[in-house]
């Protein structure tokens, strides 16, 4: 592979990268809310949450929203990969050293995810959980019928 294509490569990975992490800021989504937040809720709905578990679950999104970074923190990532594509020598380790900073800040970022996910759970009552696992289950088996469906349809 040639070097210039594998550049082009490790950048494309890269800004797409910045650009799913930078969807975790309040600017986006719906009323100011991430699309992670949108998606509990949504999959929330339909449990009968009760007022407290409500403003439990409401507590918990937002302090999982204050520790994600905002929308364009990422920028000097970019800059510094730009700059380091266009240099008149390639730094590979300089490269490896900002692209394993922002795989470790996207693990940070799903570690975080989970953890509201865990802390969302322990407001449930168990019959909502079973509730919820039953929806995800359906979730899981429609999602695997499209892909399965998409499949054939490349054949």
């Amino acid at each position: 592979m040639k070097h210039s294509t594998v550049i082009a490569l490790l950048f494309s990975g890269l800004v797409t990268a910045t650009s799913i992490s930078s969807f975790a800021g309040p600017e986006r989504g719906h009323q100011g809310q991430g699309p992670a937040a949108v998606l509990h809720m949504k999959a929330l709905k339909g449990l009968d949450l009760t007022d407290a578990q409500k403003d439990q679950i409401k507590t918990l999104m937002e302090q999982h929203r204050a520790t994600m970074p905002k929308r364009g923190e990422a920028k000097p990532d970019m800059d510094q990969l730009k700059a380091l594509v266009q240099a008149d020598t390639f730094d590979e380790a300089a490269v490896r050293a900002l692209l394993e900073s922002k795989q470790k800040d996207r693990l940070d970022h799903e570690v975080a995810r989970a953890k509201l996910q865990f802390e969302i759970n322990q407001v449930l009552t168990v019959e909502q959980k079973a509730k919820q696992a039953e929806r995800q289950q359906k979730w899981q088996e429609k999602a695997k019928a499209k892909a399965e469906a998409r499949a054939e349809a490349k054949s």
